[in-house]
C-alpha cells in the first residue's frame, strides 16, 4: 500500500519543481517534459493532447472511465513572492496555482499505479488530463477536438482549483452553477478624423465610445437583476491630442451565470450600438465571440459524490463566484463536478505574491482517490 507521508513529500517536490519553470499558453514544453518524466515509469499509456498537453490512461480493464483534469499554464507576471522555489523564467509565474493542480494529479497518478501493481479491485478506468492554455481559454476546446473522452468511454470528469478565500485544506463545491460564463468583449468605433478646431467635419469615435460605456453601465445597474459583470478595462483611441479620433476600441469582459442574462446584456449592447450609429454616424462593431460557458456542476453526479466527502474537510458553497474556468467546456459534453481547495492565505489569484502551504495538496489527492474508489 502507498505511504501517504512519502507521497505528500513527492507532491510537494513536484509542485516546487514545476513552480520554477512556468510557461504560457500552449508553449508549456518544459512543463510537459517534466510531467511526462514522472508518468513514464508508471503503468499507464501516455499520449499528447492539444499539442503540449498530456493524457495518462490507467487501464483497469473496465468498460467505463472517469477523468480528472489539471491545468498546466502560468501567467505573464513577474514573481515577487520571495519563495526559495521562485520562478526561474523572468516575467512568468504560476500565480494561479496550476503548479499545485499538476502536482496533485501526479500524486493521484502514483495512487492509481499502486492500485495497478497490487491488483486492487476498482469500478472504472482512470484518465488524467494535463491541459495547456487554460488562461487563454483555448486548451479545453482543443482537447475536446481530439475526441479523447469518446475514445475512452468517459462517463464523468472532476477537477479542482486552489482557492485563497477558503480555510486552509477546506474543500468546497456546489450543485448547479458554480463559476461564471465568461466572454471577451471587443467593441470598435469607426468615425472620421478632423481638426479639433473644426469638430463639425469629423465623427468623434472617442465621444461615441465614452457615451457607450456610460449608457451601458447605467442600463446594467438599473435593469439587470441577476448577479453579473460587464466591465471595460482597456480603451485605445486617436492619434494626436488636437484631432478628432477616427477610431476607438474598447476591451472588456462579460460574466453571467445564466444564458438568458447573457443574451439580455448582449442584445442591449447591440441595440445601443445601433442607436449610437444612427445618432452620430460612428460605425459600432461589437464582438462577443470569444469565451466559454459557465461551470455548471451536474446535479445528479454531485448528489452521487456527496458521500465521498464525509471524511474530508468539505463545505458546500452558498453561492457561485464570478471567476471563470474553461473546465466548463468539458461539462458541455460529459457530467462533471469542479472543486475548490482552500489555501487560507487570502492572497488573490493572479497576484505576484501568490503562494500557499503545499502540504494541502495531499488533500486534493485524497479527494480524487475517494471519488475514484467510492462513486
Amino acid at each position: 500500500m502507498i505511504n501517504y507521508d512519502e507521497l505528500k513529500s513527492m507532491v510537494i517536490r513536484y509542485r516546487r519543481d514545476l513552480h520554477q519553470i512556468p510557461e504560457l499558453g500552449f508553449f508549456v514544453y518544459k512543463t510537459s517534459a517534466y510531467v511526462k518524466e514522472v508518468l513514464e515509469p508508471l503503468d499507464c499509456s501516455i499520449e499528447a493532447v492539444a499539442g503540449t498537453g498530456i493524457a495518462a490512461f490507467f487501464n483497469f480493464g473496465k468498460e467505463k472511465t472517469i477523468a480528472f483534469r489539471g491545468d498546466m499554464d502560468a501567467l505573464p507576471i513577474e514573481e515577487e513572492s520571495g519563495a526559495e522555489y521562485s520562478s526561474k523564467h523572468p516575467g512568468c509565474m504560476h500565480a494561479c496555482g496550476h503548479d499545485g493542480h499538476m502536482a496533485n494529479l501526479l500524486g493521484f497518478a502514483k495512487v492509481l499505479n499502486d492500485y495497478k501493481r497490487n491488483n486492487t479491485q476498482v469500478r472504472y478506468n482512470a484518465l488524467l488530463i494535463f491541459q495547456p492554455a487554460e488562461e487563454t481559454i483555448e486548451g479545453a476546446k482543443k482537447i475536446l477536438e481530439s475526441n479523447i473522452f469518446e475514445r475512452y468511454n468517459t462517463k464523468a470528469i472532476f477537477g479542482l482549483h486552489l482557492w485563497p478565500m477558503l480555510e486552509k485544506g477546506e474543500i468546497a463545491s456546489r450543485p448547479g452553477p458554480m463559476m461564471a460564463r465568461s466572454t471577451e468583449v471587443a467593441i470598435n468605433f469607426e468615425g472620421k478624423s478632423a481638426h479639433c478646431g473644426e469638430p463639425e467635419k469629423g465623427r468623434d469615435a472617442l465621444l461615441a465610445a465614452c457615451r457607450f460605456v456610460d449608457t451601458i453601465y447605467n442600463f446594467k445597474d438599473n435593469f439587470v437583476k441577476e448577479k453579473s459583470i460587464l466591465k471595460f478595462g482597456k480603451m485605445e483611441s486617436g492619434d494626436v491630442r488636437n484631432a478628432i479620433s477616427s477610431h476607438t476600441r474598447l476591451d472588456g469582459t462579460l460574466r453571467t451565470f445564466n444564458d438568458n442574462t447573457w443574451d439580455y446584456i448582449v442584445n442591449a449592447m447591440r441595440a445601443l450600438g445601433d442607436e449610437i450609429e444612427s445618432s452620430t454616424g460612428v460605425v459600432v462593431d461589437i464582438d462577443v465571440n470569444k469565451g466559454h460557458p459557465a461551470v455548471v456542476n451536474d446535479e445528479r453526479l454531485y448528489a452521487m459524490m456527496k458521500h465521498c466527502t464525509e471524511d474530508l474537510n468539505y463545505v458546500e458553497l452558498r453561492k457561485p463566484v464570478l471567476i471563470a474556468e474553461d473546465f466548463s467546456c468539458f461539462e458541455q459534453v460529459i457530467p462533471g463536478v469542479f472543486f475548490f481547495l482552500g489555501t487560507g492565505t487570502g492572497i488573490p489569484l493572479h497576484n505576484d505574491h501568490f503562494d500557499f502551504d503545499d502540504n494541502i495538496l495531499i488533500d486534493g489527492v485524497h479527494l480524487f482517490n475517494k471519488l475514484f474508489m467510492e462513486l
